[in-house]
């Protein structure tokens, strides 16, 4: 299957599992509404209040800010293990049961997290030896020494986003597959490997139609908060950006667990 027949599923999929946009709609509109309610009134913009210079936050709403964000990644996750089994059942059989979104979630929560955190210490690993090198030869003074550090630290940053994109599969082939963390990323490396550029097109096509979509609603949504108050208008920017995110995040899961499905195949036949 091609790049724009993943996508198109993509959206066919979504479309068909309405109930589930709506539980992820839910979740995002709690997160958005909470940050309304424990922000001051102007920290989050408008077209309106755009232009204003936002209130100081207090080290206590910081702090709280600061936990919740952590509890809704944390929740994130189990979210995240829901959908991906849903979507799974959906292009593997047609079909859902949204009670088993729950089990899901629980699952295969363990194991999201740990490649989460094993992604993110991989990616920390590369930064920090990049920064080593930078300020070790800083100090020098010496012109070609930093320009070599800097060509060095490139190479890293190159490296690290290319091991990135082979891992870009991993979640994909450990829902699809029920396979363990580490062998989720070998699977995933070994089958982005050999269409790297296509994962990459695919990735890019999707932020696109993401980013294209988002700015038509944010012009549309920007002009009703205009007669209507400030509060209110983040309301309204919230649901419809809960809303938006909770359809194209399952639009993005089901084009790229397709793409997953057509690499797997290739893999099994090779």
């Amino acid at each position: 299957m091609g790049i724009l027949e993943a996508i198109k599923k993509g959206f066919g999929v979504a479309s068909k599992n309405l109930a589930l946009i709506i539980v992820l709609f839910i979740f995002n509109l709690i997160w958005n509404i909470v940050n309304i309610a424990l922000l001051p009134a102007g920290a989050l913009p408008t077209i309106r209040t755009a232009a204003a210079t936002p209130p100081a936050i207090s080290p206590q709403v910081s702090l709280t800010v600061f936990a919740f964000s952590l509890l809704f990644i944390l929740v994130s996750i189990f979210m995240q293990g829901g959908s991906l089994g849903m979507v799974r059942d959906y292009i593997k059989g047609g079909k859902v049961k949204l009670a088993q979104f729950a089990s899901y979630g629980l699952k295969y929560y363990l194991r999201l997290l740990g490649l989460g955190l094993l992604i993110i210490l991989l990616v920390l690993i590369a930064a920090v030896i990049a920064a080593l090198i930078i300020a070790a030869t800083t100090p020098l003074n010496n012109i070609v020494a930093t320009v070599i550090a800097a060509i060095i630290a490139a190479a890293i940053g190159l490296a690290g986003i290319y091991f990135v994109v082979l891992l870009v599969m991993s979640p994909y082939s450990l829902i699809c597959e029920e396979v363990g963390v580490i062998e989720a990323m070998k699977r995933s490396m070994r089958a982005v490997k050999k269409v790297f550029w296509r994962v990459v097109l695919l990735l890019l096509l999707l932020i696109l139609i993401a980013v294209g979509i988002g700015f038509l609603l944010g012009i549309l949504t920007g002009f009703l908060t205009l007669v209507i108050s400030a509060r209110a208008g983040q309301i309204v920017i919230s649901v419809v950006n809960s809303l938006f995110n909770g359809y194209f995040g399952i639009v993005m899961m089901a084009a790229f667990m397709t793409f997953y499905f057509t690499l797997a195949e290739k893999e099994k036949v090779v």
